[in-house]
This record gives structure tokens, sequence and C-alpha cells, in this order.
């Protein structure tokens, strides 16, 4: 996000404005997930303690029923949305995993995450828009359909630039202090604590 000057009707009026699509922030990739020897029993179950299921506990750290959800009400049955709907929480669920494993450092937080599941659902309007405007031959509608692909694109931006400053701003482990600690038999060192 940026101070922008405004323009157009707002001109000379400063305003905060996400970043264009060049200018958004690379982020940090997230460790890779291949498997580890003794991960699997014979007969190909997680073992106790492997490393592959204790990841999955750690993506889902910090989410919140809003940001990992695209509402709390469910569409009723039959209505013409609710495959739109259910599209767009597939969405929702793939575009915070990539975020996560190519942007955040392994992690999509719930603020990134709520401004992909604002994206899907816009997105998931903009279609179901768009077929009814297809389907009725209304010009209107299409116009709606495109203002709300916009948005979604928007919101994902947002999310993508959000996300990668999260990510920038985590504390990283200090390899230095793991060779001591490793040398001097020392438990691995958590996360540094914040001051209250």
């Amino acid at each position: 996000m940026a101070w922008r000057k405004g323009h157009g009707n707002g001109a000379g009026v400063p305003r905060i404005e996400v970043l264009p699509a060049d200018e958004v922030p690379v982020g940090v990739p997230g460790e890779a997930r291949g498997e580890g020897i003794g991960e699997r029993d014979a007969k190909g179950r997680f073992v106790p303690g492997n490393l592959i299921s204790s990841r999955g506990g750690s993506a889902k750290a910090g989410k919140i029923k809003l940001s990992a959800r695209l509402g709390l009400a469910t569409v009723p049955e039959g209505n013409a949305f609710r495959p739109y709907k259910a599209s767009a929480a597939s969405f929702r669920r793939a575009q915070c995993a990539e975020l996560a494993r190519n942007v955040g450092g392994g992690v999509c937080g719930p603020a990134p995450s709520s401004f992909v599941a604002s994206a899907a659902l816009q997105l998931a309007w903009s279609r179901y828009l768009g077929d009814l405007a297809a389907e009725k031959g209304d010009a209107d509608l299409a116009l709606k359909a495109s203002r709300l692909a916009e948005a979604s694109r928007q919101n994902l931006l947002a999310a993508h630039e959000l996300c990668a400053r999260e990510a920038s701003a985590r504390p990283r482990s200090n390899p230095l202090a793991a060779l001591q600690g490793s040398v001097l038999g020392l438990p691995p060192a958590g996360p540094p604590k914040r001051r209250r």
C-alpha cells in the first residue's frame, strides 16, 4: 500500500492505494515440503511426531472463522448462487495456500486471508452476474460483473502485498544461535518473545 496523489475528481487529495501489480513485493517462499525418511509406517500412515502433519497445524495457526470462511450463513439448496459460492470457497483455499507457499514464508495470516475471501466472493458474484448477463443479453449486468472482477483483482493484490509484508516482518531464526545450541546441546530457541 502506498500514499498516492489523487487524480480525476480527487485531484490533489492524498489517499492510500494498493500497489500496482508490477510494484507488489515479492515475498518469502515457504519451506519445501519434501517427505523425510521415517515419516510413515509400513502401511503408509503418518507416524507420531512426523514433520508433515505438524506443518498442517502450523498452517492453520492464527486462522479465525471470519477470515477462513466466505461467510457465516449457508446458501440454501436450489439457490442459483450456491455453486458459485462453492467455487469461491475452493478458490479461497487454493489462493491462500499459494500465498502461504510462495509469498508468506509458509503462512497466510488472517488479514490477507480476509482479503482473499472478499476477492473470492466478488469473483463468484462477477461470474454469476456475467452468466446471467449473457443469458439475458443485459449490458448493465455485464458492467456490474466487470466491476466486481476488478474489485476482486484489487483485493488479491492487497492480499499478496500484505502477506509479503507480514512475512518480511516475521522474526527469522538465527542460524548462528542454532549452531551454538546444537554444539552446546541446548534445545532450539523459539521465536523471540515480544514485550507488551
